[in-house]
């Protein structure tokens, strides 16, 4: 049997993902196994396992792929660059991005429900929940070295408190989504971007508290 080509690799997985996309939002998440998914990819459970090894991992490697390409990734990395020279206006494009008519569609979808239900955990195993509360680690973790970068670049005062910022712009993030969920004809992209601008605005007030060094 001929080796499989790395084109013909990433093929399988696109469709073994785009097969997973229709299912957990058709089915949900805990009533699609691997074998679902083989079947409607048109793949073998083996060929699944090549590329994922459970059901969590799969999950998350679509939510991770679904953000990337809606552009709700790259900005924020961008930001935590020591080269970068505008690191708060890559927070703010970061930001603006999860405004768009594109990013509400995908926070009222069903895979993005099926996210949330994760993190919370309602649905799924211990190690997801896990991965789960590892991406939101991971996007403090960002958040706090690109607001380092923009006091670095004296786009912030020296005293903001790097990891209340953080939390402020994700708590807002997490906010807006909730919101969007409840009522998306109310968030315009104009009033949006107000939103984050007096975030960003704001974060100059969060100063370190003092007392506690």
């Amino acid at each position: 049997m001929p080796k499989r080509t790395h084109e013909e690799a990433l093929q399988t997985k696109k469709q073994i993902m785009d097969a997973a996309v229709t299912l957990f939002s058709s089915k949900g998440y805990e009533k699609t196994s691997l074998s679902d998914v083989a079947r409607a990819a048109g793949v073998t459970r083996g060929a699944i396992y090549w590329h994922f090894e459970n059901k969590g991992e799969l999950l998350i490697e679509l939510l991770q792929a679904i953000a990337k390409d809606k552009n709700l990734v790259e900005p924020l990395l961008d930001s935590a660059k020591e080269s970068e020279f505008d690191p708060l206006g890559c927070i703010r494009k970061w930001l603006y991005a999860h405004g768009t008519n594109e990013a509400n569609l995908l926070f009222v979808s069903e895979i993005a429900k099926i996210g949330s239900s994760a993190l919370l955990e309602i649905i799924g195993e211990e190690e997801l929940h896990y991965r789960m509360h590892e991406l939101v680690r991971n996007r403090v973790y960002y958040l706090k070295e690109g607001i380092k970068n923009a006091i670095r670049r004296r786009q912030l005062p020296a005293d903001v408190d790097v990891e209340l910022a953080a939390e402020a712009i994700n708590l807002m993030l997490v906010g807006y989504v909730l919101a969007v969920r409840k009522d998306k004809a109310f968030w315009t992209l104009n009033r949006y971007y107000r939103l984050v601008d007096a975030c960003l605005i704001s974060l100059v007030s969060i100063k370190r508290d003092m007392n506690s060094y």
